[in-house]
C-alpha cells in the first residue's frame, strides 16, 4: 500500500450491485477529484481479472485518495463471492479504523423498471445521522436491503460501532443510468459541502434522453406503419 497521510477521511464505496449506480458514481468522483490510486485489494475470493482503465492495466478492486487525505474512494469492478465478503470487509474496516475514517458511505441504486422521470435521494443510517441527512433534503428510506460488498461493509460498521451510511436513488435496471449517478453526486455536494462538477453527467443525461426519445419515435413510427399495412390487408377482398 502506498504511503499517504489522512485527515479523518470520508470513505466512499461503489460496487457492482443490482444497478451500476454505485460504481458509476464512485468512478466519476475519482475522475473529477483527480484522485490517485494508493492500493488494491487482493484475495482468493476476488475473481482473477484485470481491467484496462486510463491506458493502464489495473486491479479490479482499487482504493484511491486525494493529496489532502480527506476523502477515500473504494471501487470494485468485479463481483465478490459470498464466502469472501466477511474477510474482505473486515480487512477494509480495520484499515478504515487505522486511518480514523469519520464516515463510510456506500453509494447504490434502487432498481426500477424503465427510466425514472423523477428521482429522490434516500439514506440508510442510524437515527441521529439520518435526521442530520434529512435536514439536507435527503429522505429516510422506510425499508431497504443493501446486499453485496456494500451491505457487508455496512454490517461490519454496525459490529465495530463505526459510522456507516448508504445514499440511494432510483435507477433503471435495464440501462446504464447517468441520471442516477447525477442525483447521488448532487447529494454528496450538498451533504458534504463539496463542489464536484456535474457537467459531464448532465450532458450524458441529455444525450441519453435524446437517444431514448429518438428510439421511442422510431418505435412509434414502426407501429403506425405496421398498423397501416394490417388495415390494408384487411381491406382487400376478392370476388
Amino acid at each position: 500500500m502506498e504511503k499517504a497521510s489522512y485527515d479523518h477521511p470520508i470513505v466512499i464505496g461503489g460496487f457492482l450491485g443490482p444497478s451500476l449506480t454505485g460504481l458509476i458514481s464512485a468512478t466519476y468522483l475519482i475522475e473529477q477529484l483527480n484522485m490517485h490510486q494508493i492500493a488494491h485489494v487482493r484475495s482468493q475470493h476476488i475473481p482473477p481479472a484485470a481491467v484496462f482503465v486510463g491506458g493502464r492495466l489495473r486491479h479490479p478492486f482499487r482504493i484511491y485518495t486525494k493529496k489532502n487525505g480527506n476523502i477515500v474512494v473504494v471501487v470494485s469492478e468485479v463481483p465478490i463471492g459470498m464466502e469472501g465478503m466477511y474477510e474482505i470487509s473486515s480487512a477494509l474496516l480495520s484499515w478504515f479504523q487505522q486511518i480514523q475514517a469519520r464516515e463510510i458511505v456506500i453509494l447504490d441504486g434502487i432498481p426500477v423498471n424503465g427510466m425514472p422521470e423523477e428521482r429522490e435521494a434516500y439514506c440508510v443510517a442510524e437515527e441521529k445521522r439520518a435526521n442530520e441527512l434529512k435536514s439536507h433534503g435527503v429522505s429516510i428510506a422506510q425499508s431497504a436491503l443493501i446486499t453485496g460488498m456494500g451491505g457487508s461493509i455496512l454490517n461490519e460498521c454496525l459490529i465495530r460501532r463505526m459510522l456507516g451510511i448508504s445514499l440511494l436513488t432510483q435507477a433503471s435496471q435495464e440501462l446504464p443510468d447517468p441520471g442516477a449517478a447525477l442525483k447521488l453526486i448532487e447529494t454528496i455536494n450538498v451533504v458534504y459541502g463539496m463542489s464536484i462538477s456535474t457537467q459531464e453527467l448532465e450532458q450524458s443525461v441529455i444525450q441519453l434522453n435524446k437517444n431514448l426519445t429518438a428510439l421511442s419515435e422510431r418505435y412509434q413510427q414502426m407501429q403506425e406503419e405496421q398498423g397501416r399495412k394490417t388495415v390494408g390487408k384487411e381491406g382487400t377482398m376478392y370476388g
